[in-house]
């Protein structure tokens, strides 16, 4: 755990002044649930938002946010994902459910889609694609939002635009409130564009140029740079969604 605080990201103004912590969620996951011979109770929306508000107790902060490019094969184990399919692509901001998101980039939405799928779905959720790309973000995800007031496709909004509030878990997809965003290169949209419901998940395989197709979001909110965990990849596919998950 990082204990060294961050300055509050601009695109939440309700939590103006909190304290921010980085957490590597999955390293103390397996710290203090290490039976896999048991179920895993981080399964649980409400048990793993207690939790993840105990780190950031520990931690001396209010909030906590990390996660890009981190391996979370047993924080999620039993969960959706399939075997080996656990490199996580972007960022979660775990924040209450309800908080007001601002969009940190001008951009025109192409995708919004309030999914309704549980048990690993993305909620609601959209992707903006940037008027003026920055540290690599030609298109921004934003997941795991309540349903109400998605921003429409075709819309084109400001910087600092409100964008909607983070999901409870029954709209959010089944998750413990939390903002995912996740940066996505010109390149990665291309792959996913066709299908993106299907096709562009938060989860990937372990794969050489993942960073780069799925660049670090934590500078576009005035975060430090994330430290990419080294990986063994897999020479298989480089995303695969089982459903509509997240």
């Amino acid at each position: 755990m990082n204990g060294a605080m961050s300055r509050a990201p601009s695109i939440f103004p309700e939590l103006a002044g909190r304290r921010w912590a980085g957490a590597g969620l999955d390293a103390l996951a397996r710290a203090q649930f290490p039976d896999t011979r048991r179920g895993n109770p981080l399964n649980e929306p409400w048990i793993c938002d207690a939790w993840v508000r105990s780190v950031a107790d520990r931690s001396g902060a209010d909030h906590t946010w990390g996660g890009w490019m981190e391996d979370r094969a047993h924080l999620w184990r039993g969960h959706y994902l399939p075997p080996g399919c656990s490199i996580h692509l972007g960022i979660d901001l775990n924040v209450p459910a309800g908080t007001l998101v601002l969009t940190p980039l001008a951009g025109e939405v192409l995708h919004a889609v309030p999914c309704r799928a549980l048990g690993g779905g993305w909620g609601g959720w959209f992707v903006l694609r940037a008027e003026a790309p920055r540290h690599g973000a030609d298109y921004l995800l934003f997941g795991h939002l309540a349903h109400a007031r998605l921003p429409r496709p075709g819309t084109r909004l400001a910087a600092g635009s409100p964008v909607g509030r983070v999901g409870m878990p029954q709209e959010n997809g089944g998750w413990f409130p939390h903002l995912h965003l996740q940066s996505l290169s010109a390149e990665a949209w291309r792959q996913v564009q066709r299908d993106p419901d299907e096709l562009l998940d938060g989860y990937g395989y372990p794969q050489p140029g993942l960073a780069r197709l799925f660049p670090d979001p934590a500078p576009l909110l005035g975060l430090p740079p994330s430290f990419a965990q080294p990986f063994r990849w897999q020479p298989e596919v480089l995303f695969r969604r089982t459903g509509e998950a997240a």
